[in-house]
């Protein structure tokens, strides 16, 4: 303790004048007597800093980490473990999903290959085909190649836009799939021609309508025409129309042909569809989600020029 001696104060302790100093530490003034004792009490204060330092040392330098510590470590490798299990449940899931979606592809196909392959094998051994038959095949057979390379169109979609520490992960088409409204744009007695306003030339595009107006003596038709070629308002009314039809047409270029490729209306109400336009590969397809039916159709561009605009119609009295 640093003191220095000073006039006219008093002791802090017992206020005396006589002999005073003041402590640098503390500002305080004490007699001889009571400085001694003043200092003192500092060097006890100072035994108590050594002592406590030298335990923190000793337990720094000797002590493993204690209880909370490996509870924490616990917490960690559990939180560890439930991550990664999370992670091999949701991996399993969409491995899954991508194995049943394949599995759906190549049964659909070869349900759909089978009674092609018979018809013309037998067409083939009893030489009893004409040139509409060709057709027909040549049609059916490029629907098929179409629905094989569909498979491409399966993504893995991994969503980075979270706040989530590992990024989300699903099974998603690579094309665009959302609801469209349905708005009666022209309705002529028992008629209701939904004319839906965007055209398509390029690109793939798929639409889906929930078919909600529709009633059982109701028939529907749904497709695309070309508007560069025909304003007809009614589809199966317009020469480029493509397209199915509840009574089961199909129509090409405005031509109806019954059954074509197999096709049976399968419609009830409510049900919801799926319309794919293919602009690249020139080809259209009509799925019913509740059923899982598919039909293809492959447009002639020399019949149907781009752009294409889908139609549904709806009617009491369609042919």
């Amino acid at each position: 303790m640093n003191i220095l001696k000073q006039k006219n104060n008093f002791c802090i302790t017992c206020g005396t004048t006589a002999g005073m100093f003041t402590c640098r530490g503390c500002s305080k003034s004490f007699c001889l007597t009571h400085t001694n004792q003043h200092r003192e009490i500092v060097e006890k204060q100072m035994n108590e800093i050594i002592l406590n330092h030298n335990y923190l040392k000793q337990q720094i330098i000797n002590e493993e980490p204690n209880q909370y510590h490996q509870i924490l470590i616990e917490q960690i490798d559990q939180w560890e473990k439930e991550s990664i299990n999370k992670i091999h449940h949701t991996a399993n899931e969409i491995r899954q999903q991508l194995i049943n979606k394949t599995r759906e592809y190549h049964d659909n196909l070869k349900e759909k290959l089978t009674p092609l392959t018979q018809e013309i094998t037998k067409a083939r051994h009893d030489g009893n085909f004409f040139e509409n038959d060709l057709q027909q095949w040549a049609y059916t057979i490029k629907n098929l190649q179409y629905s094989f390379l569909q498979q491409e169109n399966i993504q893995i979609s991994i969503d980075n836009n979270t706040n989530s520490f590992i990024s989300k992960i699903s099974l998603t088409n690579k094309l665009n799939n959302s609801m469209i409204s349905l708005i009666n744009n022209n309705q002529i007695e028992n008629s209701r021609n939904f004319n839906l306003t965007k055209e398509y030339s390029s690109g793939d595009h798929l639409l889906r309508f929930q078919l909600e107006l529709y009633e059982t003596s109701d028939s529907v038709i749904m497709g695309i025409i070309s508007t560069s070629k025909s304003k007809n308002v009614n589809p199966d009314k317009n020469p480029t129309f493509y397209g199915w039809s509840t009574n089961n047409f199909v129509y090409l270029h405005g031509i109806a042909y019954s059954n074509f490729n197999g096709y049976e209306n399968d419609i009830e109400k409510n049900d919801v569809f799926q319309l794919l336009l293919d602009c690249d590969k020139k080809f259209i397809r009509l799925t019913n989600e509740r059923t899982h039916q598919i039909h293809d159709l492959s447009i002639d561009i020399t019949e149907c020029p781009f752009p294409w605009q889908p139609q549904i119609y709806i009617s009491n009295n369609v042919e």
